[in-house]
């Protein structure tokens, strides 16, 4: 009986030694936790290093500062300030328009107005004149007057006409010219009232023109630089 009983606790030990061995290394396995890779929540905010989209549809990569603007005008229109504004002339003198040329030679356009002899009273000479860029061009009814071209210049000149002081035409060519120049591409009378005249210049793009007097017979001479 008592050799029972020692048999029975010598197996009931190897017993519970067996489940020890066997139930404790699983257990701290399964309750080690598995790491998932998880972004960090600085990384994710962090901005991008590329441009961001643009609201308006240019393409990100042409910034302010290094981007070329092009610009298109609109026909008949220039920046006013493109071209500085060149006067000349003498606001007491009379004249009559007698001619106005346009010719292509090499490296320019030409435009020349030519004036001729008044009965209008005061000396006779060069009329007073500006010659500058603009964006628009109006006549005596303040109606913008067309003229093709993307760029506009306007021809002023005081105490001018094309008609004579008793009504007469002093120049009788046409008040609405269209060459085949390559820049220029119409010349066309604005307003002729109360001996102020004005004439408008549209250019294909717009080039600051060379201005020159000339004597014998009177001219003003706008020369607009073009390719060779």
């Amino acid at each position: 009986m008592f050799g029972r009983l020692i048999l029975y606790g010598a197996l009931a030990l190897a017993i519970g030694i067996v489940v020890v061995s066997a139930c404790g290394p699983e257990a701290q396995t399964s309750t080690s936790p598995t790491r998932t890779a998880v972004p960090s929540a600085s990384r994710s905010v962090s901005p991008t290093t590329g441009p961001l989209p643009v609201a308006d549809g240019h393409d990100p990569a042409e910034r302010d500062g290094d981007r070329i603007p092009t610009v298109a005008p609109s026909p008949g229109s220039s920046p006013a300030a493109a071209c500085p504004r060149t006067t000349g002339g003498n606001p007491s003198n009379q004249a009559q328009l007698v001619a106005v040329r346009v010719a292509h030679q090499t490296g320019f356009d030409r435009l020349v107005f030519e004036f001729g002899q008044s009965t209008a009273p005061g000396p006779f000479g060069m009329p007073a004149y500006a010659i500058e860029a603009a964006s628009s061009l109006s006549g005596p009814s303040g109606q913008p007057v067309t003229i093709t071209g993307n760029a506009l210049f306007g021809a002023r000149f005081q105490n001018a006409s094309t008609q004579n002081p008793n009504g007469t035409a002093s120049y009788t060519g046409s008040n609405d010219l269209k060459p085949t120049t390559p820049l220029i591409k119409e010349v066309k009378i604005v307003e002729d009232f109360e001996r102020v005249l004005l004439w408008g210049v549209g250019l294909d793009h717009l080039a600051c023109p060379k201005v020159s007097e000339l004597a014998g017979p009177f001219r003003v001479v706008l020369d607009f630089p073009t390719p060779p």
